[in-house]
């Protein structure tokens, strides 16, 4: 990638058109964010992919759970990926394991967040944009072969499901209400939950499900699943080196009284010099019927690369109906974004 841009730092810059700053050291002094949303569905990423993911309510309607900490900002929804041949494993972002890659990037731009790092001879972009028109968040995810013998590599993903109100002071107890799924055709995580409310007001008590139906899934290559964090992690494990990675495999637990997270793996076989795209999709659905047709379509990359298209071409049109020029191009730059800053915030 070019680093030809403006207001370069040891960090990264903005793009020449000013529509993508590029973060090119992830340890930045203090978390930079991107926040993505189609007026309905949004999420929260940032430059190590750490945030969290919503419906309707930033704060009411959280999807994944999430604290915020702009020193560790350890929490989000990861993608792994493993060498299936020595075991040896890192994160597509910086986060959790802190790799040492040898070549990283984070693009922030309307509508989309890229990550695109280079480790042990595999070119990996990770990009992470919400359905224009659906409550689906799509993880378009290519991987690049660029050594001279054939790999094979497995992707896992990791959420963990909050489905409620943030913060979640009583975690413990709180979780015993989301019950999770497989649905085996399609390879779908279904996350659901009773939602106990307290006595309010004085003298009645009621209670209503939450009234969505969470949904995980990917396209191609599933070979194992997780919904318990114990059983992806280990007792007294990590994000950063979980029991999961380390050839233990997926037990596949699902039901109640767990601690319910969402992980899928996916193997892919890649040859000398060649490419491979796989898509995953976390969304939040009316219904169950609905979480089922929203997976199955957009785990699709056809529609997924179509969905990121039209999501950066409306974005295009609505920030270039006003544009300043000037003879100083920094002006111009801080100027231009200002205005993109502000359709975001008037949307």
């Amino acid at each position: 990638m070019s680093s030809n841009g403006s207001f370069k730092s040891e960090y990264g810059y903005f793009t020449e058109d000013g529509r993508e700053y590029v973060i090119i050291r992830p340890d930045t002094p203090k978390p930079w964010v991107n926040v993505i949303s189609n007026g309905d569905y949004g999420f929260v990423v940032s430059q190590v992919g750490g945030g969290y993911s919503w419906r309707s309510h930033a704060s009411l309607n959280r999807i994944t759970r999430w604290n915020q900490d702009l020193v560790r900002d350890a929490d989000g929804r990861f993608l792994y990926l493993r060498d299936e041949e020595n075991g040896a494993f890192w994160s597509l972002a910086w986060q959790p394991i802190q790799a040492d890659y040898e070549h990283f990037e984070c693009h922030h731009r309307l509508g989309s967040t890229e990550f695109i790092t280079h480790r042990a001879g595999i070119e990996a972009r990770w990009t992470l944009s919400v359905a224009p028109d659906a409550p689906v968040e799509i993880w378009l995810v290519t991987l690049r072969n660029l050594g001279t013998k054939p790999r094979r590599l497995s992707l896992f993903s990791y959420l963990e499901w909050l489905l409620g109100a943030a913060p979640d002071w009583h975690r413990e107890f709180h979780k015993t209400f989301i019950e999770t799924a497989f649905e085996r055709e399609g390879s779908v995580i279904l996350a659901t939950k009773c939602n106990w409310e307290p006595p309010i007001p004085e003298n009645s008590h009621w209670n209503i499900d939450w009234p969505y139906v969470a949904f995980h899934s990917a396209s191609r290559g599933v070979v194992g699943f997780e919904t318990d964090k114990q059983a992806f992690l280990g007792q007294y494990g990590s994000l950063a080196n979980p029991q999961a990675l380390r050839r233990a495999g997926m037990q596949g637990v699902t039901g109640r009284w767990g601690d319910a997270i969402a992980s899928i793996q996916l193997t892919l076989d890649l040859a000398a010099g060649a490419k491979e795209t796989a898509v995953f999709v976390l969304g939040a659905a009316d219904d169950r019927a609905q979480a089922l047709d929203l997976a199955k379509r957009f785990t699709q990359p056809a529609v997924a690369e179509a969905a990121l298209t039209q999501i950066h071409a409306g974005w295009q049109e609505r920030t270039s109906r006003l544009q300043v020029e000037s003879p100083d191009p920094a002006l111009n730059l801080m100027t231009n974004n200002w205005l993109i800053y502000q359709a975001i915030s008037c949307r």
